[in-house]
């Protein structure tokens, strides 16, 4: 027999159990999160050796499509089998559970297959991030210790589990923290504070503990940009804003093409990606993947692309990103648009390669990144101290926060809903007209 919830009849009560179950979930969270971020880390290494092996090998290329294929596809059909919520980044789901019950009510069969779907996805070369599932996967984690407690202590327990998810897929507390207020929109409060601040932080010290607390994308050594070149930022923040609302308009697009879609079953659409990302492999490596490695050569100036080569980067990791979302595969969608930020700075330093002594290329593409979020997902906030937290400097928050705000800016004056909020309501008019 199931035992009665607490009671939440006093106003500020606090459970007492709050905080010891918000390390757990921190200390659960950080092991899955950090596991998941180390096999995809092996995966990409795997998918790029097996890229160049093909270029020695009599049609090689057809070994990898196929196995490219065979990965992706199996991935859809692993998801509509065991858990068709775990598709995609499972954001829009935990912002749903957190407006309703509070419940993720089958975290039991979603933390296995958004797992494995999720690695087998990232195997097939699709153009896809971690930190959508490790957020969903955190919220798993959650549910799972729940049992007993009433809707706001199970809501602020669902919530720690999301940051402490984020705080797992880039080794970033702060972020994990403020994604919650800002993105998950939980107000602040005392069982708030107590369940996802223990939760982030012991998170990033799993995570860390065996993975390192070195800088995803450590910075060249750059002095901090003059005042005078902030014209320069609110014009990457506005091409950062056109690409944002381009993303999110085109993820919508993709999402009911692929629904459109007469091919069945339907996971055959993953394997037909699957083949086109062995195709992009061949051609550009740069566009596979999360894109983590691609973005950390773009900052340190070791990507061998000249203006032409970084807008080709652009445009087919945009459209591979789409396809590879649309398809209903397990990923995210923050790791993808780090990437296109980034190139974006790339090529406005490709256009004035000696603006700024010809310094400029950290600072650029940083505030491209913190630009792409936040006009697609409209958390700048969260975005900026991403940034901050991926790089361990802070010097560059002028010019990033002003690129951000003014693709902020842009994206609402052209009334592009944020991205996941535009999914939730996507979700909520298929399951009125599937009823």
């Amino acid at each position: 027999m199931a035992k009665p919830e607490v009671p939440e009849s006093l106003p500020g009560a606090l459970d007492p159990r709050l905080p010891l179950r918000s390390v757990l979930v921190g200390g659960a969270a950080g092991l899955v999160g950090g596991s998941y971020r180390l096999l995809l880390d092996q995966i990409h290494g795997w998918d790029l050796r097996l890229l160049a092996a093909s270029e020695r090998i009599l049609l090689g290329w057809l070994a990898v499509a196929g196995l490219f294929a065979a990965a992706a596809g199996l991935a859809r059909w692993l998801t509509l089998r065991g858990a068709p919520e775990a598709a995609g980044s499972g954001i829009p789901q935990v912002e749903e559970a957190l407006a309703g019950d509070a419940r993720l009510p089958r975290w039991h069969r979603l933390l296995p297959i958004k797992f494995v779907a999720g690695g087998l996805a990232l195997s097939g070369g699709l153009s896809l991030g971690r930190e959508g599932p490790t957020v969903h996967l955190g919220a798993a984690v959650a549910s799972g210790l729940q049992r007993g407690l009433g809707r706001a202590a199970r809501g602020a327990i669902l919530a720690a589990g999301a940051g402490a998810g984020l705080t797992a897929a880039f080794s970033a507390p702060i972020s994990g923290f403020v994604f919650v207020l800002e993105e998950l929109r939980v107000a602040p409060s005392r069982p708030m504070v107590v369940t996802a601040l223990p939760a982030v932080l012991v998170s990033y010290l799993v995570t860390t503990a065996f993975l390192g607390r070195q800088p995803l994308f450590p910075l060249p050594s750059v002095p901090t940009p003059s005042v005078a070149l902030l014209p320069v930022f609110v014009g990457l923040g506005l091409a950062a804003g056109v690409v944002g609302v381009v993303f999110n308009r085109g993820l919508l697009w993709t999402l009911d093409a692929f629904d459109a879609l007469p091919l069945r079953p339907s996971w055959l659409s993953a394997a037909a990606v699957g083949i086109a990302a062995a195709a992009v492999g061949i051609w550009l490596p740069a566009a596979l993947g999360s894109g983590e490695h691609t973005t950390a050569a773009i900052i340190q100036d070791r990507l061998p692309l000249a203006l032409g080569g970084l807008v080709m980067l652009l445009g087919t990791k945009l459209a591979l990103t789409l396809a590879s979302y649309g398809c209903g595969v397990p990923g995210g969608i923050f790791a993808p648009q780090l990437v296109l930020g980034a190139t974006l700075g790339g090529m406005a330093h490709a256009l004035a390669p000696h603006l700024g002594g010809g310094m400029l290329l950290p600072v650029l593409a940083t505030a491209g990144m913190a630009g792409v979020f936040a006009a697609s997902i409209r958390a700048p906030l969260t975005g900026l101290v991403l940034v901050v937290e991926l790089t361990h400097q802070g010097h560059f928050l002028l010019a990033q926060a002003t690129a951000a705000l003014a693709a902020y800016l842009l994206a609402a004056a052209l009334r592009d809903p944020p991205v996941y909020h535009a999914l939730r309501e996507r979700d909520a008019r298929r399951a009125v007209s599937a009823d």
